[in-house]
This record gives structure tokens, sequence and C-alpha cells, in this order.
């Protein structure tokens, strides 16, 4: 009977051995998918994030000249009628 008990042990714990595997093999594949995607939409925001930063910079810089040649240009205007 003990013989038959450890046979029957045994060949449940074979018959069970790759069903765990195959489980966790299966929960290590989603776990990398999600790392993964988590991962790329991180590097995007901060693509994102950069490219609000340049184009507020190209604005501001472009206001700055803008109004910088307008105050030029009236200084230029200003000087031509004193003299």
């Amino acid at each position: 009977m003990k013989k038959f008990r450890l046979s029957l042990a045994t060949l449940t714990l074979a018959a069970l051995t790759p069903l765990a595997h195959a489980d966790f093999a299966e929960g290590a594949h989603q776990f990398k998918a999600d790392v993964k995607t988590a991962g790329k939409e991180t590097g995007h925001a901060i693509g994102n994030a950069g490219h609000a930063v340049a184009h507020g910079a190209k604005t501001a810089g472009h206001a700055i000249a803008n109004t910088t040649r307008n105050g030029y240009h009236k200084t230029k205007r200003w000087v031509k009628e004193k003299t």
C-alpha cells in the first residue's frame, strides 16, 4: 500500500510539473510584455515633453526677435525724424 501511495504521489507530481512550468513561463512572458509597454509609453511621454519645451522655447525666441526688430526700426525712424 505504501508503494502504491508513493508511486501515485510521484506520478501526480510528475504530471503537474509541466503545468506549473507552463504557468510560470506564461506569467514571465506577460511581465516582460508589460515592462516593454510601460517603457515605450514612458519614452513617448518624455519625447512629447521635450517637443513641448522646444516649441515653447522657439515661440519665445521668435517673440523676442520680433520685439527686438520692431524696437530697432522704431528707434531708427525716431532718429531719422529728429535729424
